[in-house]
């Protein structure tokens, strides 16, 4: 009779041979970074921003992606115009991953650093509810997106997307 430290021997060998098979098995679909190109208004109390950037989103598993966004504009304020920009770190959960529906909901959560002229960095936090569309025959898919962080935030985005994943 064999002993349960041999069993066990076995079953560690067999599990580390299969372990990359089911570690890929688990990876996003496409687990490439995509850009995406963006404008956004941000209003807030004493002044509204507009800006436009671009940024990164990438895959981080099937469900979550992580999105840094760059941006530069004006703040209207007082009848004048300043210059100003930002850097957004944001968590986005997706609801429909694998675009089993033409439209696909996200939410999520992150980080804005925010600067204005003659002003300091400020960050915020932020929420985002994002709405992405469906993806064109050239790869891109508009994405539209509603949050607070510094003011209520509204944003149009293309991103560049996967036939098959948001």
């Amino acid at each position: 009779m064999r002993s349960p430290v041999t069993y066990a021997t076995r079953a560690l060998i067999l599990l580390s041979l299969a372990a990359p098979r089911i570690a890929r098995a688990q990876a996003a679909p496409d687990e490439s970074v995509k850009p995406e190109l963006r404008i956004d208004a941000i209003v807030a109390e004493k002044r509204t921003s507009l800006h436009a950037g671009g940024g990164l989103q990438i895959p981080v598993g099937y469900y979550a992606r992580i999105g840094i966004i760059g941006a530069a504009g004006a703040d209207v304020v007082s009848g004048g115009s300043e210059a100003n920009g930002r850097l957004d770190v944001i968590g986005r959960f997706l609801f429909d991953p694998f675009r089993q529906n033409k439209w696909g909901l996200s939410a999520g959560a992150g980080v804005s650093l925010r600067v204005h002229q003659r002003d300091r960095v400020r960050p915020c936090l932020l929420t985002v509810i994002d709405l992405e569309g469906p993806r064109s025959t050239g790869g891109i898919a508009p994405a539209f997106q509603l949050g607070l962080g510094g003011g209520v935030r509204l944003g149009a985005a293309m991103r560049w997307a996967s036939r098959r994943a948001r």
